[in-house]
């Protein structure tokens, strides 16, 4: 059994590249520890501390030099680096490892209270760093320091991969773009009070917290790439971010039903859509908070970040169905004497916001997930950029479909039409 700690307080060291790591009685022939895009000049160092293994009291103690145990340093096009398998039973040091990757070998007991290696990129690219041990029943520990940066052309360290080291500037103009959206939002609500809807209100909300999400975002990756740790900002970025996340899939289901539009209730299974959709986006930010904060060596890091992946998936795939049901209702309706054009008006609303929300899971969630395992280093950028460029056109179209104004097709309602509403639910 492994335990892999990170040395500092969890949150504190979101995505920190000056990193502090502590394993205790680790039994894996391999594991990886960490990542970074570096350009020509970039450097690499490490500290290990306090190098011990493990053995069993019937251990055949090898000679001195022999032990089959190393830290690798390898270079990859992209960030994936090698897949690693727990049944693999393959040296990874020894038959893993081309002629041009750095195999560091901790074989010299003398040597395990403090062993030091660095390296000064030549090559740019991305470079992995992993463990390897080859040594059947042997379990290890040890303490290792890393700090992985590139250098600008006036010396000054630049702590975020070469890829991501436009973010910042990225996101604060993305923050400046919603901010706009917003207040072109509260203008249009001004102007159009008679016909705001509490939907509208909550349209509002949903934009002024990915204002402070990406804010916050901005504050984080320009901290990491000038100082090399978060400095606990990646609190406030969770926190906004969990919290716009819920409202956004909230919204969505309650358009999708028609709630403030086409009736002022929810029926029971639109509220047991929105509890089963908040409940499972509460799950997912937080495991996926707990994921992104553990040790890159954790067991089973990768396959849990897939999981919850297909998991958000599966979320956004059921705020379709309350989009669906209400189409099925509005096509069902439009041959209802006298309210054929209205109907059909609400159906054609409902089938564009239908395509827009697939169009964006699909971007977001299946697209981008490919992009970013596919770039190549000095292209990362590219993945987050695209995926917030998204949003700014879905949250654009979705306020231009249900906008406020005098002519807009759903606000001039009968009570006819939450009977024929009612009705058709309930034959569903």
């Amino acid at each position: 059994m492994n335990r892999v700690f990170l040395f500092s307080a969890l949150l504190s060291t979101a995505l920190a590249y000056v990193s502090d790591l502590v394993v205790e009685n680790d039994d894996r022939l391999v594991f990886h520890i960490s990542s970074f895009g570096y350009e020509e000049g970039g450097k690499f160092e490490a500290n290990v501390k306090d190098f011990s293994l493990m053995v069993p009291h019937d251990y055949k103690q090898p000679a001195t030099k022999d032990f089959r145990i190393a830290f690798v340093l390898q270079r990859s096009p992209s960030d994936t680096g090698v897949r690693l398998e727990s049944q693999d039973k393959t040296c990874f040091h020894e038959q893993r490892v081309g002629p041009d990757d750095d195999v560091i070998m901790v074989n010299d007991r003398e040597k395990w209270s403090n062993i030091k290696f660095s390296k000064t990129i030549t090559a740019p690219g991305y470079y992995h760093l992993y463990f390897s041990n080859c040594q059947t029943d042997v379990h290890s520990s040890f303490e290792i320091q890393t700090s992985e940066y590139n250098v600008d052309s006036v010396g000054n360290k630049e702590y975020l991969p070469i890829g991501l080291q436009s973010l910042p500037t990225w996101y604060m103009m993305l923050c400046l773009v919603f901010v706009g959206l917003a207040c072109a939002w509260g203008h249009m609500l001004r102007k159009q009070w008679s016909n705001v809807r509490s939907i509208h209100w909550l349209m509002l909300v949903v934009v002024v917290l990915k204002v402070f999400t990406l804010l916050f975002e901005t504050v984080k990756y320009h901290t990491l790439k000038v100082e090399g740790v978060n400095d606990g900002w990646a609190v406030l970025f969770y926190i906004f971010s969990t919290l716009k996340g819920m409202m956004l899939m909230s919204v969505v289901v309650l358009i999708g039903t028609g709630w403030s539009y086409l009736k002022p209730f929810l029926t029971d299974r639109d509220k047991q859509i929105m509890l089963v959709v908040l409940v499972i986006q509460a799950m997912v930010n937080v495991a996926f908070v707990v994921v992104d904060e553990s040790a890159p060596g954790s067991y089973g890091g990768v396959r849990w970040k897939d999981l919850l992946h297909l998991l958000d998936i599966v979320c956004c795939i059921m705020i379709l169905c309350p989009i669906f049901w209400s189409i099925r209702h509005l096509r069902a309706a439009a041959g209802v004497d006298g309210k054929a054009a209205r109907n059909m008006a609400r159906l054609k609303n409902f089938r564009t916001f239908y395509l827009l929300v697939v169009s964006y899971i699909y971007f977001t969630r299946i697209i981008i997930f490919l992009m970013e395992a596919t770039l190549p280093y000095s292209l990362a950028w590219l993945g987050p950029v695209f995926e917030e460029l998204a949003a700014v056109t879905f949250y654009g179209v979705t306020g231009y479909l249900f906008r406020p104004q005098d002519s807009n097709p759903y606000l001039a309602l009968s009570k006819d039409d939450d009977n024929i509403r009612e009705e058709t639910m309930e034959a569903l």
